[in-house]
């Protein structure tokens, strides 16, 4: 009955004000705030980057690319490896993270931010070995 009485009221309050009361629409204590998907950057484009994998020091490019569905792929080159499919990428504001299928079939997470200036930083990882990542959004 008093949770009939208090959206009873909540409703009659928002009837005739127009709008809810504050504490109606305040978020609950310890939740997260609700924050806009047009917030989030457009991760497509390519990435110049700078890692290192197993010790050595190496430049790889990644392509990232909208598909059909909404969702976004494409692939990661490097001179010391074949091309990497990316298998999935999501955004969160202005940080990427980039699943790549790695060459023993695992994954490969690249987690980056990138700022206004489109400078890259972040790191990456997979079983057994990962590194800092610098680099450049270059389109």
């Amino acid at each position: 009955m008093t949770h009939s009485l208090a959206a009873f009221a909540l409703a009659a309050a928002t009837v005739l004000t127009g709008t809810p009361p504050a504490a109606a629409t305040a978020a609950p204590a310890g939740s997260a705030v609700a924050r806009s998907v047009a917030d989030d950057m457009n991760p497509a484009g390519r990435y110049a980057l700078q890692i290192t994998a197993q010790g050595n020091a190496m430049t790889i490019e990644a392509a990232v690319e909208k598909n059909q569905d909404g969702t976004f792929g494409g692939s990661v080159t490097g001179d010391a490896f074949p091309p990497l499919t990316i298998k999935s990428v999501a955004v969160a504001g202005r940080n990427v993270k980039i699943v790549i299928i790695a060459p023993d079939g695992g994954d490969a997470i690249v987690d980056i931010a990138v700022d206004e200036n489109n400078d890259v930083s972040g790191q990456w990882s997979m079983t057994g070995d990962g590194s800092k990542v610098t680099g450049k959004k270059i389109s």
